[in-house]
């Protein structure tokens, strides 16, 4: 064997050797490259939260008078991409403005998911700290009597307002803030565009439902038994104990659509989202129809 071919059997033994070692160095160095964005995603997220959320949950997350607090387990535990949309696009009849750039709001896709992050993955203790050192100032918490009207208070005087020339409508009953660019467009005020109402407004298939069908008294709660004779509470109750299901008076949370066998469908898709389910804190979560194939009532 000549000099060259030692030469070429020795880098051959080296390539061998080292491929395995940079495989390792390479996972380690993925894994803090990984940490590293993580942690910058949340310190870029204190930013935006304090400049847009802050005044509604509070700098701790702990939530601001009728605000739910952020700072629960259930929401770092849960499903980034039910956060992010629940952010981007909100829940129709809830105070909470959709946020995403595409729905009326202010911020991208990297700004939300920074949130999302935060969300998950924050210290509040700290975000109150950095919040102190800014000068943040939080807002008085609202009366309960505000009720949804209190969105973008801060904003009323300024003079892009619709309230600045527009009385509320009657049939608003303030009930939806003063946020009218989530539902109308300056075009023309009617159709109003409804983009988080999930549940099909055809329900039945018989024509659109009015309105008061399923919110006799306002937009935010819903009455599924004034229609449904065979869906009244106690057999409600005896069915849905059947199936281990003890909480079951928020029929949406199952049933967002109100397509037949969604609810089974998914609980099969994600069961550690919507097995255990609790039904008294799950206002603000958006349901995706494109996630299950769904057929429609006929």
């Amino acid at each position: 064997m000549n000099k060259t071919q030692w030469i070429s059997l020795i880098a051959l033994l080296i390539l061998v050797i080292s491929l395995p070692v940079y495989a390792v160095f390479e996972n380690q160095r993925m894994e803090k490259a990984q940490v590293h964005l993580q942690e910058q995603y949340v310190l870029e997220g204190i930013d935006v939260y304090l400049q847009n959320c802050a005044s509604c949950h509070a700098t701790d997350g702990s939530g601001m008078g009728m605000m739910p607090a952020l700072n629960r387990s259930a929401l770092a535990e849960a499903n980034s991409d039910m956060l992010f949309r629940t952010i981007a696009r909100a829940t129709h009849g809830t105070a909470m403005a959709a946020w995403h750039n595409e729905e009326g709001g202010i911020l991208n896709d990297y700004q939300i998911q920074e949130i999302v992050a935060l969300i998950q993955n924050v210290d509040w203790d700290m975000v109150s700290r950095m919040a102190a050192v800014r000068g943040y100032v939080e807002p008085p918490v609202p009366a309960a009597e505000t009720g949804m009207a209190y969105l973008e208070i801060e904003d009323m005087d300024d003079p892009h307002q619709c309230l600045d020339c527009h009385e509320e409508p009657d049939i608003h009953a303030e009930l939806f803030g003063i946020n009218c660019a989530r539902c109308h467009n300056t075009e023309a005020w009617k159709p109003a565009v409804l983009t988080r109402h999930d549940f099909l407004l055809d329900h039945g298939g018989k024509g659109e439902v009015d309105c008061a069908t399923c919110h006799p008294n306002n937009y935010v709660e819903y009455d599924c038994y004034a229609c449904h004779e065979d869906h009244q509470p106690p057999e409600m109750e005896t069915v849905h104990v059947a199936e281990n299901l003890t909480e079951y008076e928020n029929c949406a949370s199952c049933h967002p659509t109100g397509v037949a066998g969604e609810a089974d469908q998914l609980r099969n898709m994600k069961p550690e989202l919507y097995g255990q389910l609790d039904f008294n804190t799950t206002v603000n979560f958006t349901f995706d129809p494109n996630e299950i194939e769904l057929v429609p009532a006929k």
